[in-house]
């Protein structure tokens, strides 16, 4: 055997040194983010656990239509926290990592400031909840009690959306998992003793959202996450330009995805019934822990790939498009896959409905459109990161446009069952243009 020149050898040991430093790196970066990942699992596990939890018992407790009524004011609660997400959670960590690790001060600068615009926004979409609730009483006054106990409960909400992503931003997620415990506890107990009083009525359990909020803004705030401070209103207001700056593209991207993934309950419950929404969100639920596990991923990466990204260069950026992608996608399609294979053993055994079991061949639209926003997530984490947001916004429009015109169509030939379909035309769209653009690297235009 012949042996290696000098100059082979030399390069043979560079090479064996940059493998050794390569998996030195990685387990380190594992290291670190093991905890993380660890709670903000615990987090979501725990949050999904409880929501889960409740639709089954909702959907098993109550009569078809009024679990079909829930479904609706629930997505309006929906709708809020989406506006609230695009516009100040999401568009926090990116400020946060460029104005907030400059020293304890700017850092309670922009706590402080955040803390009183969720307040702010709290106060005015509970305003307009009132507003909602009068106007509608004329046409179905069924629905004026559970608007104003959304109302009530909403402020709560606001605030712990806004602690939970606080407590990850400042690497707290210890504080979310939690949170998310004690609000587990609450609505699920709560649940279960307005069952046993034989209490159960709309109004009761949408205020008993606000119930488990507020247990779990106490976690927060007990554990030092979230306190409201005193601030100057100059700092209020640059936060809010700020946050507008970087969210107003994305609140408008809310509102378009709101509409195609979740205007379909509303929708099908003007046009065929509250009970048929309550059958799809029955069948919708199973498909839930997967897409609140994937946003356990999003709220633990995207505060660290906006730090990279600000150490860096944007190219980290493309580079986690890449990797998350396949990742985020994966993982979703795999559990979907088995819910599919699933579902004819699980749905009986669950919600003990004849209706919800034999409605289970809708389980693939909703599935299918669930994979492709898994791609589409990972995606958009490197563009926030970048703080490029604009193309969120016009991905979102397009795919609205494309849902609103599949689904008239589809809606047309094979009647609801359309409307699913169309979610997975807009799902499909959106997720390539998002896709394409963290790939290419699109530039801010703000």
């Amino acid at each position: 055997m012949s042996e290696l020149s000098p100059q082979a050898s030399i390069e043979a040991g560079l090479a064996r040194a940059r493998m050794r430093a390569r998996l030195k790196g990685a387990w380190h970066m594992a290291h670190r983010w093991k905890g993380r990942v660890l709670f903000a699992f615990a987090d979501q596990g725990l949050y999904s656990v409880t929501n889960f939890v409740l639709t089954v018992l909702y959907a098993s407790w109550l009569p078809l239509d009024t679990f079909g009524r829930y479904v609706v004011v629930w997505t309006v609660s929906l709708f809020i926290e989406a506006i609230q997400t695009s516009l100040i959670v999401d568009s926090l960590p990116a400020i946060v990592s460029r104005h907030g690790r400059r020293s304890a001060h700017h850092r309670s600068r922009v706590d402080g400031a955040a803390f009183w615009v969720v307040i702010g926004f709290g106060g005015m979409s509970s305003l307009l909840l009132v507003a909602a609730a009068a106007l509608v009483g004329v046409w179905r006054p069924v629905y004026v009690g559970p608007l104003l106990a959304l109302a009530a409960a909403n402020p709560l909400q606001r605030l712990y959306l806004f602690c939970r992503r606080l407590a990850y931003i400042r690497d707290r997620q210890e504080v979310a998992a939690a949170m998310a415990a004690f609000y587990g506890l609450i609505s699920v107990g709560g649940a279960l003793v307005l069952y046993r009083l034989q209490a159960l009525s709309l109004a009761s359990v949408i205020a008993l959202w606000g119930v488990g909020a507020l247990a779990a803004v106490v976690t927060a705030l007990v554990s030092g996450v979230g306190r409201p401070r005193t601030t100057r209103l100059a700092n209020v207001a640059w936060l809010t330009a700020e946050l507008w700056r970087s969210g107003r593209w994305l609140s408008g991207a809310a509102v378009a995805t709101w509409i195609s993934n979740w205007a379909i309950f509303p929708i099908v419950a003007a046009t065929t019934g509250a009970g048929t929404a309550g059958i799809i969100r029955a069948l919708q639920n199973l498909l839930t822990p997967i897409v609140q596990f994937n946003a356990a991923l999003h709220l633990a990466v995207l505060p660290r790939v906006a730090d990279k990204i600000a150490d860096v260069g944007d190219h980290y950026g493309r580079w986690f498009a890449r990797r998350g992608t396949a990742v985020f996608a994966a993982i979703a399609a795999a559990y979907c896959a088995i819910i599919l294979a699933a579902a004819p053993f699980v749905l009986p055994l669950l919600y003990r409905k004849p209706e919800i079991a034999a409605a289970a061949y809708l389980l693939w639209p909703l599935a299918i459109a669930i994979v492709l926003d898994a791609l589409r997530q990972a995606s958009a984490i490197s563009l926030l990161a970048r703080r490029h947001t604009r193309i969120v916004f016009v991905a979102r429009w397009i795919a609205l446009a494309v849902f609103v015109g599949s689904a008239l169509v589809l809606g047309l030939l094979i009647g609801f069952e359309g409307i699913l379909w169309g979610t997975v035309a807009a799902s499909a769209t959106g997720a390539g243009i998002v896709l394409t653009s963290a790939l290419s690297g699109t530039t801010e235009s703000r």
